[in-house]
């Protein structure tokens, strides 16, 4: 996808995402997913603020931490409809896929985003996203529960908490801003690229650009 390849209109349109906040976009995400349909737009707001709090300060505790994933390179990703990058947990591997990146890349500069999104930033954003997954299926998924304070259970001083769908996406969003020290969330871009796939193949329903 080569620099303004998008009609003008839909570069308009998607580039008006960017009016939208990262946390209005966290809401997005998670009014999405599945199970959090009968959840106030209030509800949804804090955990995304909770969410993304967590993911931020988890970047700061990684910050320097050997990844401990192994990063594979391939092709494919725009053909399993926008898919850049999948975490998988027993082999603690990452699958990169390259011609969505690419992808991403030339749609930052098509949309004038390259100031939050300098050169080579998709690519290490999306390791980092999947090294916060990492982290969290490792040891902190109990840590990201609490921090969402969803609470489903409580005898004397036990709390038990619940898990949110789409927390950990949001989570890792965050990590991956943060360690990148981009100028917006991944989100913002993760939001365009489904857009503009949607544009280029003229879906009525926009593809699932993401990372797993």
């Amino acid at each position: 996808m080569a620099a303004g390849v998008l009609p003008a209109a839909d570069r308009r349109r998607i580039a008006a995402l960017a009016d939208r906040s990262d946390d209005a976009l966290g809401v997005r995400l998670l009014r999405g997913t599945p199970t959090n349909e009968a959840r106030s737009e209030e509800h949804l707001a804090d955990l995304s603020r909770r969410a993304t709090s967590f993911g931020a300060a988890l970047a700061d505790r990684a910050s320097g931490a050997p990844a401990a994933i192994t990063v594979v390179e391939r092709d494919g990703g725009l053909a399993q409809g926008g898919l850049l990058a999948r975490y998988g947990s027993r082999e603690h591997r990452v699958e990169l896929f390259t011609d969505t990146v690419d992808f991403c890349e030339r749609l930052v500069d098509d949309l004038g985003w390259r100031s939050w999104f300098p050169a080579g930033s998709v690519r290490a954003a999306a390791v980092e996203h999947e090294r916060a997954h990492h982290l969290v299926t490792v040891d902190r998924s109990r840590d990201l529960r609490a921090a969402l304070g969803l609470e489903v259970l409580r005898f004397r001083r036990f709390r038990r908490f619940g898990t949110v769908a789409g927390a950990d996406e949001v989570a890792a969003h965050a990590f991956a801003a943060r360690s990148v020290r981009l100028g917006r969330s991944p989100l913002l871009l993760t939001a365009a690229a489904q857009a503009a796939l949607a544009t280029r193949t003229g879906a009525r329903r926009a593809p699932t650009t993401r990372e797993n």
